[in-house]
């Protein structure tokens, strides 16, 4: 079949597109379609340019474009924002694409930051859930009051383009407060005055889904629970039953849809509870294990790599560390009970919990991670979180980043060489995150005096006071202060270069000690260590060569004191971290009776201890 020629005028413009052939075919169907766009586009430079970025960018989009005539009007006023329309469920999800359609145009050409983007996603999801609110019915004509809660992404107003919305919904409390027995998680809402609201919340998701995927697994029982309870019942739950994960997602809570007076209520209540309770050592110690748990699953999958989420130095490192520190400081510190990434990166390092360096550049990585899985959930709307193995989709996604080839290189290379050096930055970071700034405090100079190991540190104002120190140290199992204080001094004392490098690893070091059964036992002993001048040059040595030697040592001494005899007695042993420990030709009794031998009797690994290197996985839970 034939096709439209394209005016000169567009000529330009179609070359400097992301993919040149696939958007001049598209231009050329869409003109055998909407007679007259070729010479509207040519008058229209904007309009032209929002226009191919979307076809380059977004096979779904560009079906959007030739299927709805409205949608090149929409492109053709990317400024104004078209009123929801509510009357009916196919209204409300034709609204939504064309409105999906003018977000990501202002993205793709630039008007906008990625911020104001997952804010511009996050209030689409919200209108979506409130069209379909309006739009559903309660059992026999009557409208039972019903909140939409939004959690994750869209709780925290940064929601994806091809993200669930994760919701809960809460019921009016008619019976009173819920009675629940010691073994029933909630039966009782299940009665008569929740019905109504449990049929309506049902309606409401069936229509929300014909826009949007919609996921209501993060409520209290995850999908064997009651869809819709009232605030007794989550606060009841909450109180019995509820697991570390559960106070992390409801960091996010926030009333979307719906009843206000209800939604308000429920905030409220989240809120006093997350930020009512401690936030513990085993707390953290389940949420870092369930992080580990995701990362070794996907490691098997062979996707470490190239998953911009849960990859190693991915978008969740950076979450997740700004989510823990939340919880760990922000019982003390209001200001910190904020639900947005960004901004709550950005008051941690304000008020010293971060070193704001370190804030700067997992900011600059966040934003670089999440455009670039934007690009990829924007070719097919589809839920994508990994990068493409091969290099022709690699390469067209890196040009509809931006990059482009010259005499310097290619645009898939440049991509490649940010997506490694972005990755590679976070996840340093990440593992120097929760401790680095303890250092800090503890280095800064006390008025009047010259400070520990020789330097100033940064300025007051960006070092964590002695109290946010001591419930960081909590949190981390680290139970005694003062203690590690001591110890940190003890261990970075002087100005040479064992004191430098010793400074350097510390954060590393204090990361693995919170993993073992006793860490302020773990601290003590390597303490020990390096006071005596034959056990620290040559554990220096170690560490030097061999990071897995140190974190081995630490999670030892971390377990038993008996476990540093050996050591004492024979620093060589240090070496021997560095290799495998368990050889498959012998046997674990043999090494035991082997190390109690080199030990002059001190068995490193007591005999009634559990073989596997670290504690057994608890059960998985929603990732919220």
């Amino acid at each position: 079949m034939a096709t439209t020629s394209l005016p000169d005028a567009l000529a330009p413009l179609v070359e400097a597109a992301s993919d040149p052939g696939l958007v001049r075919l598209a231009l050329s169907q869409l003109s055998d379609d909407q007679p007259g766009l070729a010479d509207r586009l040519a008058a229209d430079p904007a309009l032209a340019r929002a226009l191919m970025a979307v076809l380059g960018a977004s096979r779904s989009l560009t079906r959007l474009c030739r299927a709805d005539r409205g949608a090149i009007d929409v492109l053709a006023d990317l400024d104004h924002r078209p009123a929801p329309d509510w009357s009916s469920p196919e209204a409300l999800s034709g609204w939504k694409h064309l409105e999906l359609l003018r977000i990501a145009a202002r993205d793709l050409i630039g008007l906008v930051p990625l911020e104001e983007v997952g804010a511009a996603l996050a209030a689409l999801a919200d209108d979506v859930l409130s069209g379909s609110t309006a739009l559903s019915q309660g059992g026999e004509g009557r409208m039972d009051p019903l909140a939409v809660i939004a959690m994750g992404k869209l709780g925290g107003q940064e929601l994806n383009y091809a993200s669930d919305i994760d919701v809960l919904f809460v019921a009016p409390d008619r019976l009173g407060p819920d009675r629940l027995g010691p073994d029933r998680r909630g039966a009782d809402s299940r009665g008569a005055d929740s019905r109504g609201a449990e049929a309506r919340a049902r309606q409401v998701m069936a229509v929300a889904r014909g826009c949007w995927r919609v996921d209501a697994g993060l409520r209290p029982e995850g999908r064997d629970g009651p869809l819709a309870r009232s605030v007794p019942s989550y606060r009841a739950y909450w109180d019995r039953w509820a697991q570390p994960w559960e106070a992390q997602a409801l960091l996010k809570a926030r009333a979307a849809a719906g009843d206000g007076q209800l939604g308000s209520a429920f905030e409220e209540a989240a809120s006093a509870w997350v930020w009512g309770r401690p936030f513990g050592a085993e707390d953290l110690r389940q949420l870092r294990a369930m992080k580990e748990r995701a990362e070794l699953a996907l490691a098997s999958r062979g996707l470490s790599q190239r998953e911009l989420k849960r990859g190693r130095g991915g978008i969740r490192d950076i979450e997740f560390a700004v989510q823990m520190l939340q919880l760990v400081h922000g019982r003390a510190d209001p200001a910190l009970r904020l639900r947005a990434t960004l901004p709550a990166l950005a008051e941690l390092a304000q008020a010293g919990y971060v070193r704001p360096a370190d804030a700067l550049e997992l900011s600059d990585a966040y934003r670089f991670l999440r455009i670039v899985e934007h690009r990829l959930q924007l070719v097919e709307e589809a839920q994508v979180h990994t990068v493409p193995d091969d290099p022709g989709a690699r390469g067209s996604l890196a040009r509809v980043l931006g990059y482009r080839d010259d005499a310097a290189g290619t645009a898939l290379g440049r991509l490649d060489a940010d997506l490694t050096r972005q990755q590679a930055i976070v996840r340093s970071i990440h593992e120097r995150l929760f401790f680095r700034p303890l250092l800090e405090a503890f280095t800064a100079p006390v008025p009047g005096s010259p400070g520990i190991a020789g330097g100033a540190g940064p300025p007051p104002a960006q070092v964590m006071g002695a109290g946010a120190a001591s419930d960081r140290l909590a949190a981390f199992g680290f139970t005694d202060p003062a203690r590690a204080r001591a110890a940190v001094a003890e261990l970075t004392r002087g100005l040479t270069r064992s004191s430098r490098l010793m400074s350097h690893m510390l954060p590393l070091l204090l990361g693995w000690l919170s993993e073992a059964p006793d860490p302020d036992q773990g601290l003590l002993a390597l303490r020990t260590l390096a006071s005596r001048p034959h056990l620290r040059d040559r554990m220096i040595e170690v560490f030097r060569d061999s990071p897995e030697a140190a974190r081995r040592l630490c999670r030892l001494v971390g377990t038993s004191r008996l476990l540093l005899v050996p050591l004492e007695r024979n620093p060589d042993l240090l070496g021997i971290l560095g290799r495998s420990l368990l050889p498959p030709s012998r046997s674990r009794a043999e090494l035991v009776e082997a190390a109690g031998a080199v030990g002059g009797g001190h068995a490193p690994f007591p005999a009634a201890a559990p073989a596997a290197p670290f504690p057994a996985a608890a059960p998985a839970a929603p990732s919220p």
